[in-house]
């Protein structure tokens, strides 16, 4: 089993000040308790995250939600509780796996109604880039880590859509994480899936060709007013869409040394499949482990189209399977 000692001269300095530590609360799910934690510190914003807690030292799982602003659980405060991440309850139940959840600062208490961005807070949307959430990720990380029944050596993110993205820039500055799972998520660029996106939608050279035009129009917008949380294109502030333009997914994870799983929907429209696919083979070229799982006729979610909404638990499974292995890998 690998064990990785390494932590980013990013996270040293954003630590270097004194941070506050507040507990938030807690719950249980069946038998198994999650507690909360507020992390103040001067010059940047709390980071709540929640994590279970296991009976023996058991590996972190880091659970990280696609785009938006809704918070990883909903009436907290009422009988009514929820998660809105996939996953979390089931794998937290489990009781093998320390499971933790972060709430993107400024974080409406409760999913915001209708959704969708728009509904977002004005501090979130003045807030909110990859850059940002990437560094409070680390912030929840490093503090969850050193909980005492979070057994040191091997860690796990897992990202769904915009949070794959992200688990990839946590890999880059954080060498605990040891494996990366990414689902439904970029490769080169967010900015690469829209022109593989123009080329599949096909209809002859002369359309394909209009399409890319448009989107270059719109990148050149973008990036005349990169800091914009006001301007919007395809849902989402220019600010979100300019940090995400400038991550790479796979030069991130080249700099790490994670073990990564891929999977997606071979019919994505969202995200081709395609960028996992050059991911991959950038990856695999560069030595690295990779695991890389197509699903037939599945979309964004992993299901054909026009399919009601479905349980992902066992795409999960698999992962943490592979994760399991990983570990007992000397």
């Amino acid at each position: 089993m690998r064990t990785v000692l390494v932590m980013g001269a990013w996270l040293v300095a954003a630590l270097a000040g004194a941070a506050e530590v507040t507990p938030t609360g807690g719950f249980t799910i069946g038998a198994t308790e999650v507690v909360g934690y507020r992390l103040s510190q001067e010059g940047a914003p709390d980071v709540e995250y929640f994590i279970s807690k296991t009976r023996e030292p058991a590996p972190l799982v880091l659970l990280i939600q696609g785009s938006g602003c809704a918070p990883v659980f909903s009436g907290l405060d009422t009988s009514r509780r929820s998660s809105n991440v996939f996953g979390y309850v089931d794998l937290a139940q489990q009781g093998k796996y320390a499971v933790m959840v972060v709430n993107k600062p400024f974080a409406p208490k409760e999913a915001p109604a209708g959704g969708g961005i728009i509904a977002c807070p004005t501090e979130f949307n003045e807030y909110f880039t990859l850059e940002n959430w990437v560094r409070d990720l680390g912030r929840a990380f490093d503090h969850a880590a050193q909980q005492p029944w979070v057994r040191a050596g091997s860690a796990l993110a897992l990202g769904v859509s915009e949070g794959a993205t992200a688990a990839a820039g946590l890999a880059e500055k954080e060498g605990r994480v040891t494996d990366v799972a990414m689902i439904s998520g970029s490769g080169p660029s967010q900015y690469y899936d829209f022109v593989v996106g123009a080329y599949a939608a096909g209809g002859g050279d002369d359309a394909v060709k209009l399409r890319l035009d448009e989107l270059e129009a719109t990148r050149q917008k973008i990036a005349a007013d990169p800091d914009s949380a006001k301007l919007l294109a395809w849902g989402h502030p220019y600010k979100r869409w300019s940090s995400f333009f400038r991550m790479s997914s796979t030069r991130a994870l080249l700099k790490s040394q994670a073990r990564v799983y891929i999977v997606g929907g071979m019919q994505d429209k969202s995200v081709p499949m395609l960028s996992g696919e050059a991911m991959a083979s950038e990856l695999l070229g560069a030595g690295h482990d990779v695991t890389l799982r197509r699903i037939p006729n599945a979309g964004h979610n992993l299901l054909p189209a026009g399919a009601p909404a479905g349980n992902m638990w066992p795409e999960y499974q698999r992962i943490v399977e592979w994760y399991a292995r990983g570990q007992a890998t000397p």
